[in-house]
C-alpha cells in the first residue's frame, strides 16, 4: 500500500490530460469527417450514382475550409483558452456528422455539410488539444505530443472495420449515426470532464516542477507577430514540406480502400489494410514522440518521409495481397509523424507565447494537401481507370519533402 501511496504522489496528472485528448483526437473531424468518408465512397455512388471525383471534391471543401478556419482557431486558442474553443467544436461536430444521413440526397447537399463541417469544427481537430499538452509537458512534450496524437492512429484502426461492417449489414446511414453517437456521448463527456487548459488550474505545474521554474519558463516565452512569421524562412520550409508530404500521403489513404477493391481484395480485407494501416500510424506517432527528445526533429522527419516514399513506390507496381500490408506499414510512418513532428517543431522554433497562431497557420498548409490530394486522385482515377500514374507523381513529390527538411536550420532556444 505504501509503494502504490508513493506512485500515485509522485504521477503527473498531466498524463491523465494526454489519456483523454487520445480519445478526443480519435474521434475529430480527421478521421471521423475525412478519413471516413473515403469508406462511404463505393455505397454512396451506388445509391446516388455519384463519381469518386465527385465524391472527393466534398473532402477539398472540407479541409480549404477548415484551413481558414484553423488560423482563426489558433487565435481563439490564444486568446480564450484551448477548451473554450473545443467543447462547442466537439457538439457542433457531433450534430453535422448525425445530419448528413439526415439530409443527404443531392450532392450540394453533401458539399453544404462538409462546407459546415469544415468552418465550425476545427476547433474539434489537433490545435487545442496541442496548446492544451504544450501547457502541461516542458521535458517529455515530444513524447507526449506523439502519445496524443496516436489518438488519430486509434481512430483510422477502430473507425474502417466499423463502419464496414455497419454499412453492409444496416446500410451507410447507420455509420453516420455510430459516428455521432461516439463524439456527442464518448469523446465529449471525458474531454469536458478530464481536460484543463493548464496545471495551474488544478494547482500544479508542468512536469511537475517546482513554481519558480515554471516562472523562469514564461519569461522567455517567444511572441511573434503575424508580420514577423510570414517574413520567417523556416516558417515557409515548414508550411512547403506539410503540405507536400499530405497531399501525396493523405490524397492515397482517402483513395486505400478503394484501390485495394479494385485490385481484387475483398471489402473487409481492404477495410482491415486500412485498420493495418492506422496501427502504423498509432505506433509511428508514439514511437516519432519519444525520439524526438533525444533527434534532431528535421532529420528524423526526412527518415520518416523517405520510409513513406517506399510504401508508395510499392504501391505504384500494382501491388495486391499481402504486398498492400506490406506498402501500409511504410506509410505509416509519415502519416504518423506529420502532426507531432510539426508541433514539436513549431514550440523549438517559435516558443509557446503564440502556439497557436503559429501552428494554425502551419495547419492550414497540412489541411491544403489534404484537401487537393484526395481530388487529384480522382481525377487520375477517372482519367486513367487506375491511381498507378498518381501514386508515381507522388514518389517525387515526397522525396522533394524530405530534402526540404535537410535546409532546416538548428532550434532557436
Amino acid at each position: 500500500m505504501e509503494k502504490w501511496e508513493t506512485y500515485m504522489a509522485k504521477y503527473f496528472h498531466g498524463w491523465n490530460i494526454v489519456g483523454a485528448s487520445i480519445f478526443g483526437f480519435s474521434a475529430s473531424p480527421g478521421q471521423f469527417a475525412f478519413a471516413a468518408l473515403g469508406i462511404f465512397t463505393i455505397p454512396l455512388g451506388i445509391e446516388f450514382g455519384w463519381s469518386r471525383e465527385e465524391i472527393s471534391l466534398a473532402t477539398m471543401i472540407f479541409t480549404i475550409t477548415q484551413a481558414f478556419a484553423t488560423a482563426v482557431v489558433g487565435r481563439m486558442v490564444d486568446n480564450y483558452g484551448a477548451k473554450e474553443v473545443l467543447i462547442p467544436s466537439i457538439i457542433i461536430f457531433g450534430v453535422l456528422l448525425a445530419a448528413i444521413p439526415l439530409l443527404v440526397t443531392e450532392l450540394w447537399h453533401l458539399y453544404a455539410l462538409f462546407f459546415l463541417i469544415g468552418v465550425l469544427t476545427a476547433g474539434s481537430a489537433a490545435v487545442p488539444y496541442l496548446r492544451i499538452i504544450s501547457a502541461w509537458f516542458k521535458k517529455n512534450r515530444g513524447l507526449a505530443f506523439g502519445i496524443t496524437m496516436a489518438g488519430g492512429g486509434i481512430g483510422y484502426m477502430y473507425v474502417p472495420p466499423m463502419l464496414q461492417y455497419l454499412i453492409t449489414h444496416h446500410g451507410w446511414r447507420f455509420g453516420y449515426y455510430a459516428l455521432a453517437a461516439i463524439v456527442l456521448f464518448a469523446a465529449l463527456p471525458l474531454v469536458y470532464k478530464v481536460v484543463k487548459n493548464t496545471p495551474q488550474e488544478v494547482g500544479l505545474t508542468p512536469d511537475g516542477r517546482a513554481a519558480q521554474e515554471q516562472g523562469e519558463e514564461e519569461q522567455i516565452e517567444n511572441l511573434i507577430s503575424l508580420t514577423t512569421l510570414l517574413k520567417d524562412k523556416v516558417f515557409w520550409i515548414l508550411y512547403a514540406t506539410i503540405g507536400l508530404l499530405t497531399f501525396s500521403l493523405f490524397g492515397l489513404m482517402f483513395h486505400f480502400v478503394p484501390m485495394l477493391i479494385d485490385r481484387g481484395a475483398e471489402d473487409m480485407t481492404a477495410a482491415l489494410a486500412f485498420t493495418f494501416l492506422g496501427t502504423t500510424v498509432t505506433i509511428s506517432r508514439v514511437g516519432v514522440g519519444f525520439l524526438l527528445d533525444k533527434i534532431f526533429a528535421p532529420r528524423l522527419a526526412m527518415i520518416c518521409i523517405l520510409l513513406s516514399t517506399i510504401g508508395v513506390i510499392i504501391l505504384s507496381t500494382g501491388a495486391s495481397g499481402a504486398l498492400t500490408f506490406v506498402a501500409a506499414i511504410f506509410l505509416g510512418f509519415s502519416i504518423g509523424a506529420e502532426l507531432d513532428l510539426l508541433a514539436y517543431l513549431t514550440t523549438r522554433y517559435f516558443g509557446l507565447g503564440s502556439f497557436g497562431m503559429v501552428y494554425g497557420i502551419l495547419f492550414s498548409a497540412f489541411l491544403f494537401g489534404v484537401s487537393t490530394g484526395p481530388y487529384a486522385y480522382g481525377v487520375a482515377y477517372e482519367t486513367y481507370g487506375s491511381y498507378i500514374n498518381m501514386l508515381m507523381v507522388c514518389v517525387g513529390v515526397l522525396i522533394m519533402a524530405s530534402l526540404l527538411m535537410f535546409l532546416m536550420p538548428k532550434y532557436r532556444e
